[in-house]
Order: structure tokens, then C-alpha cells, then sequence
């Protein structure tokens, strides 16, 4: 039986999170967007904090489904919900919180521009040196799993399914808080 490779996995703060946003942020300031389109559902946090930064108010998503776990994506995105309004003329930032394959924001972008967009820029907090649609702007290249401090219960409960414990979890740097929540709802089922 081949053994078990553990995925390398950055594990963020919110205060790493906010700082590289916020870097990536103050590089778009003053670029005068119509509009910020998050990628859903990774993009919303960092669309909702560029938009703060850079003064556009009007922020719409786009629903994109491809991964299904850490390491794990399906053959190609696909376009799951729209934008809610009319982007014809509009100068857009497509914002999305890493781009791996870049194939999500390839997607989204392609999309944007069959709708008439008049101009569209990209943007991911993070981005992997093997990606092969690049953002136009980020804020740092990582190479490990990047395990966002939103997606804490989310990637716990992946993990664990994968025969990781609450114990390498703890260690790993998972917040302490959701993995006593992970181990009460772990203790119900088990009873």
C-alpha cells in the first residue's frame, strides 16, 4: 500500500489575510473600476475588502464550481450562477482568492466578456508559480495549499474525512475553536 502524502498547507490568520489583500488593494487603487466581480465563493471576502480600499461600491459574483477538496478539482470549471446586473460598458476587476490552474478566472473572465464588459482586469490574493492563466495583479506567489481563516471548518472536515485526527489538525494550526466544535459533532455520531 503506497503511503499517504500529506498536502503542504499554508494556514492563514485573518491578520496575514488582511495584509495581503490590503497590499493587493492599495496596488488597484486609484485603476477607477465600475465594478468588482468576485468569484464564488472564494473571491467574496477579498472582493468585499478591495471594494472597502478602492471606492467601488457596486460588487456582483459569479458562481464557479471546480474544487471538490485539497488537491482535488474536477476536469474543468463550470459556470453555476450569473452575474445580477448588466455589465455592457463597464471597466470590471474579476477578484478571486487564488489562482491555481487559473482556469476559474480564465472562465470568469471569457464570461465577462461575452457580456459586453468594456474592459476586464484580474485579480487573486494569491497565485501558484504553475498557473497557467495569470491574474494581472496579486499579491503573492505560494506554492502550499492555502487554507483561508473562513475555510477552517470546511478544510477540517475534508481532512478529516481523509483519515487526518483532530490531533494533526490542532497541530497543523487549525483554530482550536472549530475543531472543539469538530470533536463535539464527532462525539454525537459516534454515540
Amino acid at each position: 500500500m503506497p503511503e499517504r502524502v500529506e498536502p503542504k498547507l499554508l494556514m492563514l490568520s485573518w491578520n496575514q489575510f488582511f495584509d495581503d489583500v490590503a497590499r493587493l488593494a492599495f496596488e488597484l487603487d486609484g485603476k477607477n473600476f465600475d465594478a468588482l466581480v468576485a468569484v464564488a465563493r472564494g473571491g467574496f471576502v477579498a472582493a468585499r475588502l478591495i471594494s472597502d480600499i478602492v471606492g467601488v461600491k457596486r460588487v456582483g459574483s459569479l458562481a464557479i464550481e471546480y474544487y471538490k477538496g485539497v488537491n482535488e478539482r474536477a476536469s474543468s470549471p463550470r459556470l453555476v450562477g450569473g452575474l445580477g446586473f448588466d455589465v455592457r460598458g463597464l471597466k470590471l476587476l474579476v477578484v478571486d482568492d487564488v489562482a491555481d490552474t487559473g482556469e476559474t478566472l480564465k472562465l470568469a473572465v471569457e464570461y465577462l466578456k461575452s457580456l459586453g464588459a468594456r474592459e476586464i482586469s484580474s485579480c487573486t490574493v494569491y497565485v501558484k508559480p504553475w498557473c497557467r492563466f495569470k491574474p494581472d495583479y496579486y499579491a503573492r506567489v505560494v506554492e502550499a495549499w492555502v487554507v483561508f481563516p473562513y475555510e477552517h471548518l470546511e478544510t477540517a472536515r475534508y481532512l478529516l474525512s481523509k483519515g487526518w485526527t483532530i490531533e494533526q489538525l490542532l497541530e497543523t494550526g487549525f483554530y482550536s475553536s472549530i475543531l472543539e466544535h469538530l470533536r463535539k459533532s464527532l462525539s454525537c455520531i459516534s454515540k
